[in-house]
Parts: structure tokens; C-alpha cells; sequence
């Protein structure tokens, strides 16, 4: 289990990241709107603490996709500022306050999903909108196994310590932006334009982890775990296929706006 914990995190931020240097930050922060954190945590869940645990965790990290989408937007608006540290320490920051916050609301599925979407839908409405997409500078091979490392050690980290939070804090955590922290920091060198852009990728990519998280819960105690997590793929994969419809037709603004390089 340990071992499949340390390849899996890795694997998924490469094909991300790799994603970003083929079509741009926008794909590569849509991408990772797919619960590519929450997903593999909460399977260690089930396969771990069982169904219900693993079901009030889904429910929990689908209320924590507005904390992760707080990181999303303060983030994006102090990079125009100030360094990636402290646009990192602004981000979790942000996600700690909105998390703390959320821990004792009792919602049900359909309301927490409704409160979600609707946050979501106001966010990248109002999404800082850079001036010009920056030149992203030449990567280097160290570079992309730093961000594996990274991601390994976030994701083993998160699942071990579920067993002693419970499942609202765990699936709150489940929702903590390891993977958008990552891409936004690696980002940031490129400038504010091009870490604004793999942000608001992420924020609209979120619609697709709600969708995600909301089957999951609702299925896990009345499916079992593999046909609960194949549905709740398939609905989400749905809603991936629309947002990408959004992402295309942003970035498509974009150009006729102004010039940009690549």
C-alpha cells in the first residue's frame, strides 16, 4: 500500500505538468481539477477504514473544495505582488482559515454540493485577469522530478495522518492543495500572468471534483467501493469534458486581447 501511495502521487504531477508544457498553464491547472489529490487519498480511505469512514470523508473533502479554491484566488492575487513563498504562506493561509471555518458546519450532500458550485461559479467569474501571458523560461530535468518528490511525500503524508483526524478532518484535508501548490509554485517563476492562468484552470477544473466527490458519497454505502468510484469517475469525466469547453474559449480571449508568446 505504502509503496503504491509513493509511485502513484508522482506519476499523476508528471502527466500534469508535462500536460502544461504541451498546451499551456490552463490545461495543465484544469487537469488538475480531476481529484487527482482527494481521489487516491479517499481510496486509501476506503481500502484502509472502510465505506461509511470513506463516505463521510468524500462528503467532508467536497466542502473542502472551497478552502482549496481560497488558495486558488489568494494565491493568484498576491503572485502579482510578492514572491512564491509568500504567495504560498498568503495560500495555505487561506486555506487553513476557510477550513477551520468549515469543520463544524453539518450540511447535507445536496446543500454542501449547491453552497460548492455556487462559490466556484462566483470565482472564476471574478478571477484576477493577468495582462499578458509571460514567456515561460527553459525547464530543466530536475525540475519535474523535484515536483514528483514533492507530491510523493504530500500525499503519503496526508493519508497517514487520517487514521487519527477522523473523517470530516480527513476529508477536509483530502481537499488541501498539494498538487495546485506545487504546480503554482513551480509556475510562478514564469510570472504572474502564467500562474494566474494554471490557477484559474484549477478553480474551473474544481466543478469536476465536486462532481467527483458528491457520487462518491452518495454511492460508497450503497454500491461498494469499485462501482461507486467507477461512477463517480464517469460523472465527473462528464463534467471535465464542459469545463474544458471554458478553459479553451479563456485562453482563446486571451489571444485576440493581445500578443502573446510562447
Amino acid at each position: 500500500m505504502l509503496l503504491f501511495k509513493i509511485i502513484l502521487a508522482p506519476v499523476l504531477i508528471a502527466l500534469v505538468s508535462l500536460a502544461g508544457r504541451r498546451w499551456g498553464p490552463g490545461v495543465s491547472g484544469w487537469l488538475l481539477g480531476l481529484p487527482l489529490n482527494s481521489g487516491p487519498i479517499l481510496l486509501f480511505l476506503l481500502l484502509e477504514q472502510g465505506a461509511r469512514f470513506a463516505s463521510d470523508a468524500a462528503r467532508a473533502s467536497l466542502l473542502g473544495i472551497l478552502a482549496w479554491a481560497a488558495f486558488c484566488v489568494v494565491y493568484a492575487l498576491c503572485s502579482m505582488r510578492t514572491s512564491w513563498w509568500w504567495s504560498t504562506l498568503a495560500g495555505w493561509i487561506a486555506y487553513s482559515v476557510v477550513a477551520a471555518a468549515l469543520l463544524p458546519l453539518h450540511l447535507s450532500l445536496a446543500w454542501v454540493f449547491l453552497l460548492v458550485t455556487a462559490t466556484l461559479t462566483a470565482l472564476v467569474l471574478t478571477f484576477p485577469k493577468p495582462q499578458q501571458l509571460d514567456s515561460p523560461s527553459a525547464q530543466l530535468k530536475p525540475d519535474l522530478w523535484l515536483r514528483m518528490a514533492t507530491a510523493s511525500v504530500m500525499v503519503v503524508t496526508l493519508t497517514g495522518v487520517a487514521r487519527i483526524l477522523g473523517p470530516a478532518p480527513s476529508g477536509i484535508l483530502s481537499a488541501f492543495p498539494a498538487y495546485t501548490t506545487i504546480l503554482a509554485v513551480f509556475s510562478h517563476r514564469h510570472g504572474a500572468a502564467y500562474t494566474v492562468e494554471v490557477l484559474k484552470g484549477v478553480t474551473a477544473g474544481l466543478f469536476t471534483a465536486a462532481t467527483f466527490l458528491l457520487a462518491l458519497s452518495f454511492f460508497l454505502t450503497r454500491l461498494g467501493g469499485a462501482l461507486s468510484f467507477a461512477v463517480a469517475s464517469a460523472a465527473a469525466l462528464a463534467v471535465q469534458a464542459v469545463s474544458f469547453l471554458y478553459v479553451r474559449r479563456d485562453r482563446e480571449n486571451q489571444f485576440r486581447a493581445g500578443p502573446t508568446t510562447r
